[in-house]
């Protein structure tokens, strides 16, 4: 694996006729790899050791020297740049969702109801924290979803968000209050002016409702 070659863009018709055109014993510039199904320089195709594959370029080696091959840089990039997945890829993470298969699959997750729920319910909180000054959040996607179901079994996309009840303390499965979304824009306005006895009368008032709504006649 050469880390300091970087592979050409895809210029087949270029390579070509730079190696063609007016040569009668061309020298080989370009070569095809039968995996990236493009043309690449000859010198791509030597590993480290020195061997020559004549059909495989070298970016499909086995990973030396703590580099791998992303299709997005162009380029060879520390391991450590590239997401965790049981099979290596050629894509780190700036370009998972571009070359890595990232964006088909987040699309596949999307198109479920109610994955799309729990995964959009999670985000909001996961960005929330930001707004209610807290560096992280210590609750699971599947436990928001056991609280908004108390509250609505059967919830649509976007309509319920989770907040803090208590807005100075961390986020987790015993300090959230399920709202809806016209509910938390309240919540984190009161918050943001400090008015945080008013902040917790509300959300005593939201969730005072629910337990009613909930409670079998």
């Amino acid at each position: 694996m050469l880390s300091n070659v970087k592979l050409p863009l895809s210029d087949t018709d270029k390579l070509q006729s730079e190696n063609m055109a007016g040569n009668k014993n061309p020298v080989e510039k370009a070569r095809y790899c039968v995996k990236c199904k493009q043309f690449f320089l000859v010198a791509c195709f030597l590993s480290e050791d020195g061997t020559d594959n004549g059909t495989v370029c070298n970016r499909h080696e086995s990973d030396k020297n703590g580099l791998r091959y992303c299709r997005g840089c162009n380029d060879f990039v520390a391991l450590k740049l590239f997401p965790k997945t049981t099979k290596p890829g050629f894509a780190c993470k700036a370009h998972v969702s571009l070359h890595g298969g990232g964006q088909k699959a987040k699309l596949k997750q999307m198109s479920d109801v109610n994955k799309k729920r729990r995964i959009l319910a999670w985000k909001l909180c996961y960005t929330d924290r930001i707004l209610f000054k807290q560096e992280k959040i210590a609750i699971r996607q599947n436990e928001i979803e056991d609280e908004v179901m108390k509250v609505d079994p059967t919830p649509l996309p976007g309509v319920y968000a989770v907040v803090p009840i208590d807005c100075t303390a961390m986020v987790s499965p015993q300090n959230i209050a399920v709202v809806t979304m016209k509910e938390r824009k309240t919540l984190i306005k009161l918050f943001q002016a400090n008015n945080i006895d008013t902040y917790a009368e509300t959300i005593g008032h939201i969730t005072k409702l629910q337990d009613n709504s909930n409670t079998p006649p």
